[in-house]
């Protein structure tokens, strides 16, 4: 017996979505932090480009890929910040440095502090779509974990770096698919040849845009000699 559709494809949120009915708030909590992917609507498989009017909206917000990847972010950035300065402060409470004593426990427990701080902050920016809160809540979860370990800061530090590009992407190109991307960057003129079609079509535009201004003459482009300096009479004297 051939079934039309496997349990895969199944999705509770649209049965909740068809029937009405309230979902349950485990679901609703899945679909704030870990969202179903929305459905790929270009013809041929490419994408969607997103209308200039609309790209300032969609860059302050986040896609389902996007929440996903600041979930696990922020996620590990919890666990490590509890798990890192619990075992400083129980390892290494003092560090001997030659003849001086320096007590790392209170930094490493203060510093524990502000990134688990970060990271509540960074959940509530996450689960209110806001791309530039969340990237960079990720800058500064970074830069304090290179105070532990400098490759771990760097990662949390690139997570937000990728979320500020794919939103100039949107801005500059209207989707953050790179074949399309490479596409558009390949069609257009570079150079001077940019430059020069670029401020040809801006005095088209000008010069349609005032039908009815008289155009000032242009310079001759002849040569034509100066007048010679007028000699002055002298005076007649008795």
């Amino acid at each position: 017996m051939d079934m039309a559709s496997t349990d895969d494809d199944y999705d509770d949120s649209d049965e909740y979505e068809n029937t009405g009915v309230r979902a349950p708030w485990t679901l609703r909590v899945k679909e704030i932090f870990w969202p179903t992917p929305a459905p790929k609507t270009g013809e041929g498989g490419e994408a969607d480009r997103i209308p200039p009017e609309r790209r300032k909206e969609v860059m302050r917000s986040l896609d389902p890929q996007e929440v996903k990847l600041a979930f696990g972010a922020f996620t590990l950035a919890t666990i490590a910040g509890i798990a890192i300065p619990a075992y400083i402060l129980a390892t290494d409470k003092i560090t001997k440095a030659g003849k001086h004593s320096i007590a790392v426990a209170p930094d490493a427990a203060l510093l524990g502090g502000v990134i688990i701080v970060l990271c509540i902050l960074g959940f509530i920016t996450l689960w209110k779509r806001k791309r530039t809160f969340v990237s960079f809540a990720l800058f500064l979860i970074g830069f304090a974990f290179t105070l532990f370990i400098g490759l771990i800061g760097f990662v949390f530090i690139l997570v937000g770096g990728w979320l500020m590009l794919r939103a100039w992407r949107i801005n500059r190109y209207g989707t953050t698919d790179a074949k399309a991307i490479r596409q558009e960057a390949a069609s257009r003129p570079r150079g001077k040849g940019a430059a020069a079609s670029t401020s040809k079509t801006a005095a088209k535009g000008r010069a349609s845009s005032q039908p009815g201004v008289r155009k000032p003459p242009t310079a001759s482009k002849r040569y034509t000699p100066k007048s010679p300096a007028r000699k002055k009479i002298p005076k007649p004297t008795q």
